[in-house]
């Protein structure tokens, strides 16, 4: 498999860039706006809150970025974005910026081809250098994620053990998180914009998937796992 240009690319600049904002609190959105407008060669042509809005407006604009969050409204994620762009062939070149520094976020944003994974706690410079750095043809991923995600990209599969974890879906994924953290099913029903049924669903699902007895297993499970460096 081919190893990823992690934090390569080119410094030089071309034409205007133009982005589009995909992110589901206002806050967040207004923020990583007022940022980008202060840069010179940066526009921002538009604003989603959900996946379904999100690659309408993309594929209107053809924007040269979209900064992806990966909780966004409705029952699509932003990792389902992202799948969704690649398998239109829409040119638009996606950055993740996420409160996630969970490698497993950021890996699977990557096979679904992003080009960038950051976290929102990093500096707000970081952003407008990783959109200068995609723009131009490279790669940027938080350095925090950056070793693990190149060995995952260079080991051979038969020397990477299989664990349940990875057989979690996108979704299931990001419950089993919000699970970790505290979160009750109706509250991470309101978080994610789903039914509370929904939800169920998929905590009986994560539950088969890692082998846990009843719900008391899978919420030490989650807990267990967030505190592990979820690598």
């Amino acid at each position: 498999m081919d190893t990823p240009d992690i934090n390569g690319g080119s410094n030089l600049l071309g034409k205007t860039i133009s982005i589009v904002i995909v992110e589901d609190h206002p806050l967040m959105r207004k923020g990583i706006r007022d940022m980008i407008e202060l840069e010179a060669d940066m526009k921002i042509v538009g604003e989603a809150e959900s996946a379904g809005e999100a690659i309408r407006l993309i594929a209107d604009k053809k924007p040269s970025i979209a900064i992806v969050d990966i909780t966004l409204k409705g029952e699509a994620n932003g990792i389902d974005l992202i799948h969704s762009i690649a398998s239109r062939e829409i040119p638009t070149k996606t950055i993740v910026l996420s409160m996630h520094d969970e490698t497993y976020f950021a890996e699977r944003a990557i096979r679904a081809g992003a080009r960038g994974y950051l976290v929102k706690s990093e500096a707000p410079q970081t952003l407008i250098q990783a959109i200068r750095e995609v723009h131009t043809g490279g790669m940027y991923v938080s350095a925090g994620i950056s070793g693990t995600i190149i060995r995952k990209f260079i080991e051979e599969p038969q020397t990477v053990p299989h664990i349940p974890i990875e057989d979690l879906s996108d979704r299931e994924l990001e419950i089993l998180r919000l699970i970790g953290e505290g979160y009750r099913s109706r509250d991470i029903a309101k978080k994610l914009n789903l039914s509370v049924n929904t939800v169920e669903t998929h905590r009986k699902n994560i539950r088969a998937k890692l082998g846990c007895a009843d719900s008391s297993e899978l919420t030490r499970h989650a807990i267990a796992w967030l505190h592990s460096g979820r690598t």
